[in-house]
């Protein structure tokens, strides 16, 4: 009897992703993520909540089962009070089945979330689609609703919603919405207030849009780490303490979590609509990760099989609308990067402002030109760029840091001397990655000259945002001006 292309695949060690994508009747017609606060969104989250609480109910879901809330919490990453050995002996205590399946799963797909534990940053964003993806098949199965589709969260829109939590995130002891509460928020977002309520500027942008490659490129961060870097991990740390959102490894235990991340999906849709392309080199296409799907089966997939979200038969009730670019742009005139200025010994951050950090010329015949006329005589398509690298923390300190060019000693922290802001939303993972911020400091740099600073040195000043935790000792390890 001859065999047929399904019977064939099913006889190999791996089923190809397009294949398994097709077997999938969900994928038989094109679903539509919507907005949480649109009535679409907002029925798609009556059923996330009674997936969520039945999922967080061992009674119901067994801890242990791939459908369970520890089983996607620990495929993001394991609890930072356990390692992931401890839970794998405490969830499952013996080999007797379906223990024996279930933990060879989990033994490979937990603690995988990428970037933030010393992977290539730009796996950030396919592998969090991924998860997205697996994550939502598995509310379908469930629910029991095939056609539920993962809401978003979307928090930079403009109006009284900007950077507001949805309501339905907030009501503790709710018949309906409880499962979505959780109360290791931080104060005021469980009573409405905007995350970025206060801020100014607002760290809750779309700054990342501005970046016109996907890829670094010497001090340009691309989008892929600028969209990780600044707008994922400003709503993280804004969102949640350093035992929730605000930190790694606990924070896909809050179902917000979830919103977040399909959020960041949609920005990144946005992006390439506009466009914009993704990398297109064999390693980077290749390489695979591993999740349980929506039946709790082992299934594998590559980047390149998840780049286009029409192939993996979902969209967006609406997509960003995306400016024309202004940094990388493949037009601009070609320039290797050039440190200009740095500061190069660690920087203690503490519970208030550190000013006076000077950032000064190395001695050497590459630096003698003054700051100041490189600023004057930057070339077509040249910027220049401050760049924070190397953040380490001892534990997540739960507050964001503000960046000022020479503020004045008197002077209050205001926008006139701004130029970013950074967070450690993973510093405290203590993984080697060279990972940085990136901020275009061009026209302010220009401004400043004109005032008569920055001739050959600048001075900056870092301030938190908040109190920090007392035990997170966060340390920038370098910061310098680049030309580029």
């Amino acid at each position: 009897m001859p065999f047929s292309r399904r019977t064939f695949v099913k006889g190999a060690a791996a089923i190809p992703f397009a294949v398994w994508l097709e077997e999938q009747a969900w994928a038989q017609t094109v679903s539509v993520r919507f907005d949480a606060a649109s009535a679409n969104g907002q029925a798609m989250l009556k059923i996330y909540a009674a997936a969520v609480k039945k999922m967080m109910n061992a009674a119901q879901v067994k801890e242990g089962d791939p459908h369970s809330w520890i089983f996607w919490w620990y495929t993001h990453f394991v609890r930072r009070d356990r390692t992931k050995a401890q839970e794998l002996a405490r969830i499952y205590p013996n080999n007797t089945p379906p223990n024996d399946v279930w933990k060879a799963l989990a033994n490979e797909v937990w603690d995988t979330c990428q970037s933030h534990s010393g992977q290539d940053p730009n796996y950030f964003l396919p592998w969090h689609r991924m998860v997205v993806l697996y994550f939502e098949q598995t509310i379908r199965n469930v629910s029991g609703v095939p056609t539920f589709t993962l809401p978003y969260w979307n928090y930079t829109v403009s109006g009284p919603r900007h950077g507001v939590i949805p309501p339905e995130f907030t009501k503790k002891g709710d018949a309906t919405f409880g499962s979505l509460y959780v109360e290791k928020r931080n104060p005021g977002v469980n009573a409405g207030n905007s995350i970025s309520k206060g801020l100014n500027p607002d760290p809750i942008n779309l700054n990342a849009f501005k970046q016109c490659a996907y890829e670094r490129n010497g001090s340009i961060m691309g989008f892929c780490r600028d969209i990780d870097g600044n707008l994922h991990g400003q709503v993280h740390v804004k969102t949640g303490n350093p035992v929730n959102m605000g930190d790694v490894p606990w924070a896909a235990g809050d179902p917000i979590f979830w919103l977040h991340h399909c959020q960041i999906d949609r920005l990144w849709a946005s992006w390439n609509a506009a466009g914009h392309k993704n990398p297109s080199g064999v390693p980077f296409l290749q390489k695979s990760f591993t999740f349980a799907d929506g039946n709790g089966k082992r299934v594998t997939a590559m980047i390149g099989d998840v780049l286009d979200v029409a192939k993996l038969k979902y969209r967006y009730d609406s997509l960003e609308t995306v400016p024309p670019c202004t940094l990388g742009a493949p037009t601009a005139a070609a320039s290797a990067p050039r440190q200009l200025v740095a500061k190069t010994t660690p920087i203690p951050l503490g519970p208030g402002p550190v000013r006076g950090q000077k950032l000064e010329a190395s001695p050497s015949p590459q630096a003698s030109v003054p700051l100041g006329d490189r600023i004057a005589k930057l070339g077509p398509g040249q910027k220049l760029f401050l760049v924070v690298s190397n953040l380490q923390a001892k534990a997540q300190p739960g507050v964001t840091y503000n960046l000022y060019l020479e503020l004045p000693a008197t002077a209050a922290a205001g926008p006139a001397n701004f130029v970013g802001s950074i967070n450690f939303f993973d510093a405290a993972m203590h993984m080697p990655s060279d990972k940085f911020f990136s901020f275009d400091i061009t026209d302010v740099a220009k401004r400043l000259k004109a005032q008569g600073k920055l001739a050959t040195s600048a001075e900056l000043t870092i301030a938190p945002e908040g109190t920090p935790a007392s035990e997170a000792a966060p340390v920038i390890g370098s910061v310098s001006i680049v030309q580029q």
